[in-house]
């Protein structure tokens, strides 16, 4: 019941302003900081430039390397050829983003060594053929000691930096202060004084171990240490960190920087709580910006992977295949892309990005001082954006129509985001945009339901408003936009007036002519609560629940089977659907048929599938039309190019059916099969559509629950995909599966569902990866002589590898499918848009190289 009663809208305004000043101002309860560090990725990424940098090469160490030299670590003597290559390229700086914490000694060296030592202990080398045979010992072991043909290559070249990582988890504590840190720490510290400004620092005080000969013949040395936020997405970089006590230590990137600028210690100065600034030139400062407490600097990220910065193969350089002068004056980070031995990081730019790339990117913001700031003033002009938000909402918008208000709000939205967008991608401003973006939004909403609740507006505006939407809205339309625009109109409108009235009953006419029966029961419960019964709606809605008595809209099983002939219904119990021309019959099994049928007003063609509900049994039959109905309402919900249209369903003479788009393709059965395999590329760009859409179904809050290759449908021609069977896992009970190895064997449910257990979105990921493991193998993951061995090879079973299967499945397909098919749910990809952007990922990387081609 309404009430005319409601509180002034200057006072919802200003109070809900006030929250959002509060935690601006002070931090406490902060529900905006991790919508607005979701909005800042956006951001981002948006910003991210795909220019190539012209001071920065990176050389990899990828799969092809490994394949082609070994397994990886290889003996250092390859590295150090490498290095010798570079630098005789003309590279200035040389960083080596790579552990050398221990010496690399052989089996083979360390028995030279022993037997050299005992031979010149015994006396034997002093002359003679004794003498020759110790130096030819002496030679062997030089020629196996690949740690000192690296030194040599460091040596020769001079302008070695490497990486160290502090020991962020053990409580351990050194006792000596390696001779490294005492000579590349900062000499100059400002700042100490300020209150906390030492305890704003990471502090550790154990260091990974470094070979101390390699240090000592080292340009540069830097911690490599990288932090991640706590949703696991890098976004910054400290430039400093303390050590034990007192000691400064600087990052691996500004290492780099140092040496390729050649810029003395006491040039360097860490200012603490405001950042560190690096003299370049007598007249030219490099101000490093931070901006948390931790004394961190946002990194000002570029598009990649392998995008900015350019990429050259580890073995090309090691056999000196590179194109002359293209190290020239550079620096050249060596590093490793290969998965499983180089350390990946989510970052706003990507989800999985070669540290090596973070280092480069840390490395061009300090090279060409483009950092992310916060400025003070922004101190000021984020709370005055939220005062002037507020004005707007406490005494602007309650002076505005519904249309009106609503396109103001959202222009206000939209010129806040594209000014934060602005500054970031101009100035490197980080304006924090998400608490006024989160003010209108939540303004906005709360007067609106200030008014629906409070009877909304007078009669009179009502009338003004109702006038409107008849003449300007363009009612009659059939378009589903429309209606739904109209009907949210109508919930805020006082139903006393006739015309009202009157304009509701013609929305619920509409979304009848249009099919969608739900919403219009919906709109006439909506007129007969506030309104009586108006005109025929009790008959009128009974009888369109009778015609909405519910099928989901899912998967048929029939298949054309001459063994089942006997019990098909004959056409005369079809139900008598007079508006559609039956023109083709599609599939036929126990117990339903699917027929292609054209809509004789429209000549549109669509296909009608009809289950016979008396099949099913007595004792499911209420429980299936149900389940069928939620079903139904579900896919109304739904708007996406890889679901299929529904245009009607319902109930008649013991069937159920539905009316629905007909798609020019088939089902994915026929592409499981040995010998009819799709190729690569394609099978994953259909099982990425399927995860995508799924990722979008789920966020709806639906699963499908029923994700197999009879309800996905793919056209040829165009590449379509469409999802279909919505429901039917939810509803066809247990017992239905046969004691044979037959189509009704569920081969695609997961270990949740088998036990009963509630569900959500990653049961149907473990599905579309038993989809992906058939369509790629010709295989199913996990099969059984009967319905019991079957179903405990999915709940306990290892499924087998995919490539053993076929020897053309990439590892990394490989590992796609294994994690999609995780036992435990944790291990298992938690959205289905993951799993579809590591599979577009593989399909980015197969069209690459067959542009190469």
């Amino acid at each position: 019941m309404r009430t005319n009663k409601k509180l002034p809208d200057w006072v919802i305004g200003l109070v809900v302003t006030m929250v959002f000043l509060f935690v601006t101002l002070t931090g406490m309860f902060d529900f905006t900081g991790p919508i607005e560090i979701k909005t800042f990725d956006l951001r981002a990424r948006m910003t991210a430039s795909r220019d190539r940098n012209p001071d920065i090469e990176l050389v990899v160490i990828s799969e092809n390397d490994i394949s082609e030299l070994g397994a990886f670590p290889w003996p250092r003597d390859v590295l150090g050829r490498c290095i010798d290559n570079i630098a005789q390229a003309g590279a200035k700086v040389i960083a080596l983003n790579m552990a050398l914490s221990k010496p690399q000694e052989s089996p083979g060296f360390i028995a030279v060594r022993r037997l050299h030592s005992s031979y010149e202990m015994s006396g034997l080398a002093q002359q003679g053929p004794g003498l020759i045979f110790y130096k030819e010992l002496s030679k062997a072991m030089t020629d196996l000691d690949n740690d000192k043909k690296l030194y040599s290559a460091f040596e020769k070249a001079g302008n070695i930096v490497l990486p160290v990582w502090f020991d962020t988890r053990s409580s351990a504590r050194d006792m000596e202060v390696p001779d490294f840190v005492s000579r590349y720490a900062f000499e100059r510290i400002d700042g100490r004084d300020k209150s906390g400004a030492r305890y704003g620092l990471r502090w550790f005080s154990k260091l990974g171990p470094l070979l101390p000969s390699l240090a000592d013949v080292a340009a540069g040395i830097g911690h490599m240490n990288i932090f991640e936020d706590k949703d696991g997405c890098v976004r910054n970089q400290d430039h400093v960190i303390g050590y034990l006590k007192g000691i400064y230590f600087p990052s691996f990137p500004l290492a780099i920087v140092r040496v390729f600028k050649d810029i003395k210690n006491r040039d360097m100065a860490v200012v603490l709580g405001e950042g560190i600034k690096l003299k370049i030139s007598p007249s030219s400062i490099v101000k490093v910006p931070v901006v948390y407490s931790q004394m961190s600097t946002p990194i000002k990220w570029s598009a990649g992977p392998a995008v900015a910065f350019h990429q050259t193969p580890f073995v090309k350089v090691l056999k000196n295949r590179v194109e002359t002068g293209m190290f020239k004056d550079k620096i050249v980070i060596i590093g490793t892309t290969a998965p499983g031995i180089g350390v990946r990081f989510a970052t706003p730019i990507s989800g999985n990005l070669p540290d090596t790339e973070v280092v480069a990117n840390s490395v061009a913001n300090i090279l060409y001082g483009n950092f992310i700031s916060r400025p003070g003033w922004l101190s000021v002009l984020e709370p005055a954006i939220l005062v002037l938000f507020g004005f707007f909402i406490a005494f602007i918008l309650p002076r505005l129509n519904a249309g009106p208000g609503a396109y103001i709000t959202l222009g206000l939205i939209i010129t806040s985001g594209s000014i934060g967008t602005a500054l970031l991608f101009y100035s490197n401003i980080w304006l924090s945009i998400a608490p006024s973006i989160l003010l209108l939004i939540v303004g906005y909403f709360l007067l609106f339901s200030n008014w629906f609740l409070s009877g909304g507006m007078s009669k009179k505006k009502a009338l003004v408003e109702a006038s409107k939407m008849d003449t300007s809205a363009g009612f009659s339309s059939n378009a589903q936009s429309a209606f739904n625009r109209l009907l949210e109109e109508f919930r805020r409108l006082p139903l006393e007036e006739e015309k009202v009235k009157d304009l509701l009953f013609r929305l619920g006419l509409g979304y009848e002519q249009n099919q969608q029966f739900s919403k219009a029961i919906a709109t006439y419960e909506l007129l007969m609560e506030q309104g009586g019964n108006f005109r025929d709606l009790d008959e009128r809605v009974r009888r369109l629940k009778r015609t909405g008595a519910s099928f989901d809209p899912g998967s048929f099983e029939g298949r054309r089977d001459d063994d089942l002939k006997d019990t098909i219904v004959h056409m005369d119990t079809f139900p008598a659907l007079e508006q559609y021309e039956l023109m083709q019959e599609l599939e036929r099994g126990k117990t339903g048929f699917v027929y292609k049928a054209q809509d004789i007003k429209t000549k549109q063609t669509v296909a009608i599938k009809a289950v016979n509900l008396k099949e099913l049994g007595e004792g499911i039959v209420t429980e299936v039309k149900k389940r069928f109905f939620q079903g139904i309402e579900s896919v109304g919900l739904l708007t996406h190019p890889n679901i299929v249209t529904i245009y009607d369903f319902g109930e008649d003479k013991g069937f159920a059916y539905v009316v629905m788009e007909y798609i020019e393709g088939t089902d994915l059965r026929h592409y499981i099969r040995p010998g009819h395999l799709l190729p690569l590329r394609e099978t994953l760009d259909i099982v990425a559509c399927v995860a995508e859409t799924l990722d979008y179904v789920h966020r709806k809050g639906i699963i499908h629950g029923n994700i197999e290759p009879a309800n996905v449908m793919w056209t040829k021609e165009t590449g379509d995909v469409k999802i279909i069977g919505f429901g039917i896992t939810r509803v066809m009970p247990s017992s239905m599966y046969k004691k044979h190895t037959g189509p009704d064997f569920p081969y695609y449910v997961s270990p949740e569902q088998l036990s009963g257990k509630k569900t959500d979105g990653r049961s149907d990921v473990f599905s579309a990866g038993v989809l992906l493991f058939e369509m790629v193998t010709g295989h199913k993951p996990f099969t059984g002589e009967d319905i019991s061995d079957l179903m405990l090879s999915i709940a306990r079973g290892k499924h087998p590898s995919a490539k053993a299967l076929r020897q053309k499945v990439p590892r990394v397909v490989e590992k796609i499918i294994d994690r999609a098919l995780e036992k435990e749910l944790n291990k298992r990809y938690q959205r289905a848009g993951q799993m579809a952007e590591h599979l577009r990922k593989v399909i980015g990387k197969i069209d690459e190289i067959l542009a190469q081609r």
